[in-house]
C-alpha cells in the first residue's frame, strides 16, 4: 500500500475542524489556547500584514483558509510539522490507515516521541498504542543499531520505570537501565515524590527499543508484565543521578 496523501489531507482538515479553541486556564487572559494547530488566539497574517484574533468568527475563517491551503499544498513531513506536539498521536490515529508500512512505522514512532506525555494522551488509549506498535514493521520502526539491540535482548528481562509526579504510573515507557529510570523519577520532583518501578517481562512483549534521545527506551505491553509491577525505591540508595 502506498501512502494516500489526499486522504491524509482530508483527515488532517477533519482534525482542524473538530477541535475547539480551548483557553488555557493556568494562564488566563494571555490568549493561550489548546488546539492541534494553535497555541494562541493571536495569529500574524503576513499577506494582510496584521495580527488576527482567531477567537472571533471572521478572523477564524481567515485563519482556517490559511491552514487549509497549507495542508493541501504541503508534503507529508510538513503536514506532520503543522500539528502541535500534544496532538501528534491523535493525528496519527486519524491518518494511520492511509499510510504505507514505512510511513506508518515512522510517524507512529515520532508521534510517540514528540508528545511530552503520550502515556496520558486523552484520545489514544494505551491499548490502542500497543496495537499500533505490534502492527508496525520493526525494520522501519527502529534505526538499524536500535533494531540490532532489540534483537539481542534476552528472552526475559528486568525493566524499570521512573514515574515523575502526576504522570501515568503504568505507562508503556520503560528501560533496562536503572540510572535512566531514576532520572525520570526525579526530574520533576519538587515537594511531590515520584516513583521507581521494576518488573519482569518476556521479550515477546517488548514492542520496540528506541535510543534516539539517549533514553534507552523500551516500549512494552504493560498488560503483559509478569508476575506484577513492584516499587523499587530501595534502588535509590545505591544509584546516583546520571
Amino acid at each position: 500500500m502506498q501512502t494516500n496523501l489526499t486522504k491524509i489531507r482530508e483527515q488532517t482538515i477533519k482534525l482542524f475542524d473538530t477541535a475547539s479553541l480551548i483557553p488555557v486556564k493556568a494562564i488566563e487572559n494571555t490568549g493561550a489556547v489548546c488546539h492541534p494547530f494553535a497555541k494562541s488566539i493571536f495569529f500574524f497574517h503576513q499577506n494582510k500584514n496584521k495580527w488576527l484574533d482567531i477567537s472571533t468568527p471572521n478572523s477564524y475563517a481567515v485563519y482556517r483558509r490559511f491552514i487549509l491551503n497549507r495542508i493541501n499544498s504541503l508534503s507529508l513531513p510538513f503536514i506532520y510539522d503543522l500539528i502541535l506536539d500534544d496532538y501528534k498521536l491523535t493525528w496519527f490515529q486519524l491518518c494511520k490507515d492511509y499510510m504505507s508500512r514505512e510511513d506508518f512505522a515512522y510517524y507512529l514512532k515520532h508521534s510517540w516521541l514528540d508528545e511530552e506525555d503520550p502515556n496520558q494522551d486523552p484520545t489514544v488509549t494505551r491499548e490502542e498504542v500497543i496495537r499500533y506498535f505490534r502492527q508496525a514493521d520493526k525494520q522501519y520502526l527502529m534505526k538499524s543499531e536500535d533494531l540490532a539491540h532489540y534483537r539481542n535482548l534476552p528472552d526475559t528481562l528486568t525493566i524499570y520505570r521512573g514515574v515523575s509526579p502526576h504522570r501515568a504510573k503504568f505507562g508503556l515507557s520503560w528501560t533496562a537501565d536503572q540510572t535512566i529510570a531514576i532520572w525520570f523519577k526525579k526530574r520533576y520532583e519538587s515537594g511531590s515524590q515520584g516513583q521507581l518501578l521494576t518488573a519482569v517481562i518476556s521479550k515477546k512483549h517488548v514492542l520496540a527499543y528506541i535510543d534516539e534521545r539517549n533514553e534507552r527506551e523500551l516500549i512494552v505491553d504493560v498488560f503483559k508484565i509478569i508476575p506484577h509491577i513492584a516499587e523499587a525505591d530501595t534502588l535509590l540508595n545505591n544509584q546516583a543521578m546520571p
